[in-house]
């Protein structure tokens, strides 16, 4: 994604935001709807449409679990690991997601680059422990461990949005 791409996205939001240093987040997750992640040129599109430093533009993307610095999964699973899920099961819930895809218990990316699988924090489905969220963009709970594999079935098999939005 090109400077002036974003520019033209986030320039009609510059009066809603005193400092022009409050539009790298919009521009950062608008960056990131072409391929789901931000490369180093993302980043340095970004800092010269919002006039700041590349360095400045990292260390915001960089601290932002959603804003991903290396790709991910055509999908993104997000397992809610705080107390409530853990109590209700998510450690398992996540388990079963990571032994489904080959991946390391504490998350990453299918072989295949289909699914990547991440802990998160509450997700405020508190009340329908344990909970996920595909996408950043629907939750889900309670999830039980044995639909992991119609889940991973469903996100395997659903069309690829044309802008990713996480």
């Amino acid at each position: 994604m090109t400077a002036d791409q974003i520019r033209a996205r986030i320039d009609p939001l510059r009066d809603q935001f005193a400092e022009s240093r409050s539009l790298v987040l919009p521009a950062l997750k608008y960056a990131q709807t072409e391929k789901g992640w931000l490369s180093l040129d993302d980043i340095e599109a970004v800092a010269e449409a919002v006039d700041l430093t590349p360095a400045y533009v990292e260390s915001v993307a960089s601290f932002y679990d959603r804003l991903y610095l290396r790709p991910v999964g055509r999908r993104v699973v997000s397992v809610c690991v705080t107390l409530s899920c853990m109590l209700r099961g998510s450690d398992v819930v996540m388990d079963r997601l990571c032994d489904a895809e080959g991946i390391p218990h504490e998350g990453g990316t299918s072989d295949d680059g289909e699914i990547t699988v991440q802990e998160a924090q509450c997700l405020g489905y508190c009340d329908r422990a344990p909970c996920l969220q595909v996408d950043a963009e629907e939750t889900r709970g309670p999830i039980d461990p044995d639909e992991v594999p119609r889940l991973l079935a469903e996100l395997r098999g659903a069309p690829s949005p044309d802008e990713v939005w996480r």
